[in-house]
C-alpha cells in the first residue's frame, strides 16, 4: 500500500529508520506475489518485467567487476557488432537498468533482484559511506567527475539497500550525494551544466539523472541530517525541472527541445577556464557531436528520450515532493502538458514515438547537416527506449492522480508496442531498437543518421575511420560529417533499454 509522503515526515529520527521502512518509501510494501529465493520464469505476473530482470542478472552475474578488460561488457559499446569494453562504472548507463531491477524487487519482493542491486552497490560505496565514482582497485583516480548529472542517478539506489538493511554507511553516502550537489557547475540562470564539458549547457536528460535522487533524499531524511535541509533539496529539484521548461518547452507543440545555452553567446564549443581552478580542457569535446550553431540559445531538436528522461523524473519527483509544496502545481501542469504532446505524436500503427519526436514518420528536411552544406536528410525511426519511458511516466503519472486515465490509452498502446519490440524466446531476451548515447546536436542528422545493418557487418564504429576525424569535423566550424560517418546506432540490447522497459514493466505488469 502507498502512504502520502506526510507519513515520512511522521518518523522523526534515525533510530526508527527501520521500524517506519515499510511506511515511510513507497518502494516497499508494493508485493504482488510472494518472495522466491531464485529467479522467476517470467510466466508469472509481470512476464516482460521479469524476464528482462532474470536475463541480465544470468548473463552479467558480476556486473560490478566489468572493467577494461571485460570480454562481454554491459556496455555502450553494443554500437559494435561484438561489444567491446566500456566500463561506465558509477553512472546512469549501469544505474537505470538496476533501479529498473529494484522496481522488479518492490512488485515482487523477489531477493535475488535486491540481492543483485546491492551488490553491485557495495562494490563502490565503502564502509564510512564514500562513494567510489569509477576507481578500478589498481588506480588512485576516479573515471568519473561526482558532478557529472550521469554521474548522480545511481545514487537513487542507495534507498531501497538502505532501507531494507539499516546500515547507516548506505545513508551517509547518499548524504555525501547530497552534498555533491553544491559543487556543480551553474550558468547564470542557475541551472547545473550536464557536463563541465559541456559549459553552461542544461539537458532536458539531466532531471532524471539528479532530480529524484535530491527530491527522495529531502523527503525522507534530509532534515535528520542537516535541519532545514529538505527545503533547500526541494528547492534545487523544481526550480532545475521549471528553468528546463520555461527555457526548451515548445507551445505550439506541446513539448520541450533537448537542451539549451546558457552562455552569453550561445556558444556551444566553448573551451573555458574551470571555475575551481585550471581548463576544463575541452578542446574539440564536440568534436564528431555536430554541436548547434552558435548563437542558438536553444537546441533545434526535440528528441524523445531527453522528454522520456525529463517526463519520468519529473513525476519521480511528484512522487516525493510535499503535496503543499508551492511548485507543486507548476511541475504537474508540466507533465500534462507533455501529456498532451505525447497523446498526439504517438505512431497510430505501432504505439511508439519517433526517435524525432515531431516529425514521425513524415517528409525529411531539405538538408540533413548545417544550411548549405548539400547533406541529405536520413528517415526518422521508432525509438524503443523513449517509448518505453513515456509509458512509465504516463501510467505512473495516472496512478499518483497526476494526470487523469484519458491516458491510460495511450500508455496501453505504447506497451503494447514496446512489448512488440522484447523478443523472450526460453531464457533469452533481445530488446530491439534503443539507440546508444548521444550528445545534443545542431542538426537533423545528429539524431538518426544509423545505419544498423551496415554497422552491425562491419562490426566496427564507422565514427572513429579517418575521414571522420581531424579538421573540420566538429570544433568550431561546424561541418558535419559525411554520411558515411556513423555516430548515433540503433542497437539490440542497449543498457538504456534495459532499465527504460523494466521501468515500464514495473507500471504496466502489476
Amino acid at each position: 500500500m502507498r502512504m502520502n509522503i506526510s507519513v515520512v515526515l511522521g518518523c522523526a529520527a534515525l533510530a526508527t529508520t527501520l521500524a517506519c521502512a515499510n511506511r515511510e518509501d513507497p518502494s516497499l510494501g508494493v508485493a504482488t506475489q510472494a518472495a522466491k529465493g531464485g529467479l522467476d520464469d517470467g510466466a508469472d505476473s509481470g512476464g516482460v518485467g521479469v524476464a528482462v530482470a532474470n536475463y541480465m542478472i544470468a548473463r552479467w552475474p558480476n556486473l560490478q567487476l566489468e572493467d577494461s578488460h571485460c570480454t562481454d561488457c554491459f556496455s555502450l559499446n553494443y554500437a559494435l557488432a561484438v561489444p567491446g569494453p566500456s566500463p561506465k562504472y558509477w553512472e546512469y548507463t549501469n544505474g537505470v537498468p538496476l533501479y529498473g531491477i529494484q522496481k522488479m524487487f518492490e512488485r515482487t519482493n523477489n531477493p535475488a533482484y535486491f540481492n543483485y542491486v546491492k551488490q553491485w552497490v557495495d562494490y563502490y560505496v565503502a564502509a564510512d559511506g564514500t562513494i567510489n565514482y569509477g576507481t578500478p582497485p589498481t588506480q588512485t583516480t576516479s573515471k568519473n567527475n561526482p558532478t557529472i548529472q550521469d554521474t548522480m542517478q545511481p545514487s537513487n539506489l542507495l534507498f531501497q539497500v538502505y532501507q531494507q538493511t539499516g546500515d547507516a554507511r548506505y545513508l551517509n553516502a547518499m548524504t555525501n550525494a547530497r552534498n555533491v550537489f553544491n559543487n556543480i557547475f551553474q550558468n547564470s540562470a542557475g541551472t547545473f551544466w550536464h557536463k563541465p564539458n559541456y559549459a553552461r549547457q542544461q539537458w532536458l536528460d539531466a532531471i532524471f539523472m539528479s532530480e529524484p535522487f535530491i527530491t527522495r533524499y529531502g523527503a525522507l531524511y534530509a532534515d535528520q541530517v542537516k535541519p532545514g535541509d529538505s527545503a533547500a533539496c526541494f528547492k534545487i529539484s523544481t526550480s532545475q525541472i521549471k528553468m528546463a521548461d520555461a527555457v526548451t518547452f515548445d507551445a505550439d507543440k506541446s513539448l520541450p527541445h533537448h537542451g539549451w545555452n546558457g552562455d552569453e553567446a550561445h556558444d556551444w564549443t566553448l573551451n573555458l577556464p574551470n571555475p575551481a581552478g585550471g581548463s576544463l580542457g575541452c578542446g574539440l569535446c564536440t568534436a564528431n557531436k555536430t554541436p548547434p550553431l552558435t548563437g542558438t540559445r536553444v537546441g533545434p531538436i526535440i528528441w524523445s528520450r531527453s522528454i522520456g528522461w525529463y517526463l519520468a523524473g519529473t513525476v519521480d519527483v511528484l512522487e516525493y515532493l510535499p503535496q503543499k509544496h508551492p511548485d507543486r502545481a507548476k511541475l504537474e501542469g508540466i507533465v500534462a502538458a507533455i501529456a498532451d504532446g505525447l497523446k498526439n505524436y504517438q505512431d497510430a500503427a505501432t504505439g511508439l514515438w519517433f526517435q524525432i519526436t515531431d516529425a514521425m514518420d513524415g517528409p525529411v528536411p531539405a538538408e540533413g547537416g548545417y544550411p548549405g552544406e548539400g547533406i541529405g536528410a536520413l528517415p526518422n525511426f521508432t525509438e524503443t527506449s523513449a517509448s518505453a519511458l513515456f509509458v512509465y511516466a504516463l501510467a505512473k503519472a495516472i496512478r499518483l492522480g497526476i494526470l487523469n486515465g484519458q491516458y491510460n490509452v495511450v500508455a496501453k498502446k505504447g506497451w503494447n508496442g514496446v512489448k512488440s519490440k522484447v523478443i523472450i524466446a526460453g531464457d533469452q531476451v533481445t530488446i530491439k531498437d534503443t539507440i546508444v548515447g548521444m550528445s545534443l546536436g545542431g542538426t537533423w542528422n545528429a539524431y538518426v543518421n544509423v545505419s544498423p545493418s551496415s554497422d552491425v557487418t562491419n562490426g566496427i564504429n564507422p565514427a572513429g575511420g579517418p575521414e571522420c576525424t581531424g579538421t573540420g569535423y566538429g570544433g568550431s566550424t561546424f561541418k558535419s560529417a559525411p554520411l558515411t560517418c556513423r555516430y548515433i546506432y540503433l542497437r539490440d540490447n542497449v543498457p538504456q533499454g534495459f532499465g527504460a522497459v523494466m521501468l515500464a514493466a514495473s507500471e504496466m505488469e502489476f
